[in-house]
Formats: C-alpha cells, structure tokens, sequence
C-alpha cells in the first residue's frame, strides 16, 4: 500500500509540473508578440493588427466594403519588410464576394524572421509564381515551443 502511494505522489509531481511548464510556456511565448507598423495602400476601408516576434507572426482585420460596387475575384496582398525595407516575403488572402456594406474578417499567420513593417493592397490577381503556401497561414514553430520547454527544464 505504501508503494502505491509513492507511485501515486511521484505521478501527481509528473502531472503538476507539465501542467507548470504549459502555464510559463504559453506565457513565455505569447507575451513576446509586439504590435508592428503597417501601410495600407487600398482605398478599400480596412482595419489591420500586426502582431510578431522575432520569428513569426500574425495578421489579423477586416475589410470592409465601403464602395459602390460588389467586390470580387481579389486579393489582400500582404509584403512583409525587414527594417532595411528588404521584403522577407509576400502572402495573399483571397476577398470572397463583397456585396456593398459587408465586411470579411482575415488572420494570416507567417514564419518571416524580423518583420518590421507590413504593406497591404487589394491586388486584383496574383502572379503565376505564387505557390500555395503563400495564400494559407503557416504553423506555428512547434520546435520553438518545444526548445523553450527545454530550455525551461534546464534551469529547474
């Protein structure tokens, strides 16, 4: 009986320290986004909140159809800027029909290094070198979670 006990114990310590290490992890990793610059270059009304850390981040906002005419057939294009305005890359998010005063929320997520600032346009086709990674969100780093684990258990 007393070794079930201390099985059940050493179990418990297992259980609240993953349950621990979650906590500070998830703080860790998300209080570490900082709100970036961003330009928007359509005169479509848009709202836009850029959130990064030094390895990736994520785009969130809507747009909102604000013109006379239905929008279709578009894209928000999206070029993300190191801080000697060299593009780290390009992402597109398709613009499903827009009848006049409706709104399409977007988030895309994307594992640049170092973004400083964000451009976003409505372009109305994307170029044939586009490939599919570029119009989906990225994962987020799982090797970054699990190196901070790591790296957390190293100092415990």
């Amino acid at each position: 009986m007393a070794r079930m006990k201390t099985f059940f114990i050493y179990a418990l310590c297992v259980i609240l320290f993953f349950i621990f290490s979650q906590v500070i992890i998830y703080f860790a990793i998300h209080t570490t986004y900082h709100a970036k610059e961003y330009e928007i270059k359509t005169p479509i009304a848009t709202t836009v909140e850029v959130q990064a850390t030094s390895i990736n981040g994520v785009v969130k906002g809507h747009i909102f159809n604000d013109t006379q005419e239905v929008i279709e057939n578009k894209y928000l294009q999206m070029e993300f800027y190191s801080k000697q305005d060299n593009i780290l890359g390009t992402k597109y998010v398709p613009v499903s029909k827009l009848e006049v005063g409706e709104q399409q929320e977007y988030e895309m997520k994307f594992n640049f290094s170092r973004v400083d600032h964000v451009v976003l346009d409505i372009v109305d086709t994307i170029p044939k070198s586009v490939t599919e990674e570029q119009t989906k969100s990225d994962s987020e780093k799982e090797f970054a979670i699990l190196a901070s684990a790591l790296i957390l258990l190293m100092f415990l």
